[in-house]
């Protein structure tokens, strides 16, 4: 009888701490476990795990579910391929030291132009590309010139490309656009790309997050190092 009465109480404990062990691990998917950052929000410093800067967070992919185009036209190498509305655009992002009016030739010398963004996805595209650029030359900060320009009657930008339509390509930096005028008009637009790296000394651009768009001045190079983000139609589709 003794034997029965100690397998049936080890039985209990085991089940119980089975049980114990369940509900922990659901409660740690129901509330984020393992989610990046930790903690209640954002950029989170001190506390005690060392000195890890905060991370640039960065432009979240489009969530929306994508068509399959696995036998639909494709641009040509070295070209990304946007299924626009209107018609296939190639998108080719670049990595320079020149000026609007540089990046304008070298886009003409492949083929294209300066491209705007259409829409949230290729936003993203265009800072992914130039952030995995930069960090190439272990360059943490890049500004990418894009095809747009202010138009003077009422201070609103407009794409200069012939193809991109609407705002939804457009996500603004903290206070933008503000068309200082310290060095003329800002009559020109920029995409910022920060990497985690920038953390470690950040600057004016600390506010940002990668992928925010900016008015400059076309003749200026801040950031230092320039990018270009070329676009060109694509192949027709039957």
């Amino acid at each position: 009888m003794k034997p029965l009465l100690l397998l049936l109480l080890l039985g209990a404990v085991l089940a119980l701490e089975f049980s114990d062990e369940s509900c922990s691990s659901s409660e740690s998917d129901e509330h984020g476990g393992g989610y990046y950052g930790g903690g209640g929000g954002g950029h989170h410093h001190g506390g005690g795990g060392g000195h890890h800067p905060p991370r640039t967070p960065k432009p979240n992919p489009p969530t929306t579910v994508q068509p399959d185009n696995t036998n639909r036209p494709k641009c040509p190498q070295h070209w990304f391929t946007s299924y626009r509305p209107q018609g296939i655009w190639c998108i080719r992002v670049g990595l320079g030291t020149m000026d609007y009016q540089g990046a304008k030739s070298q886009c003409g010398a492949y083929g294209g132009v300066l491209s705007g963004i259409q829409n949230s996805w290729e936003r993203w595209l265009i800072a992914q590309e130039a952030v995995r650029q930069t960090l190439y030359y272990n360059i943490h900060i890049g500004g990418v010139w894009l095809g747009a320009q202010r138009n003077f009657n009422n201070e609103s930008f407009y794409w200069t490309d012939g193809h991109t339509t609407g705002t939804e390509g457009i996500k603004w930096g903290p206070g933008q656009p503000d068309n200082d005028r310290t060095n003329g008009p800002e009559n020109c637009l920029q995409l910022i790309a920060l990497s985690p790296g920038y953390w470690n000394n950040p600057g004016k651009y600390s506010g940002f997050r990668t992928g925010d768009i900016e008015d400059y001045w076309c003749h200026k190079k801040e950031p230092e190092t320039r990018l270009y983000a070329c676009g060109m139609k694509g192949p027709p589709e039957n």
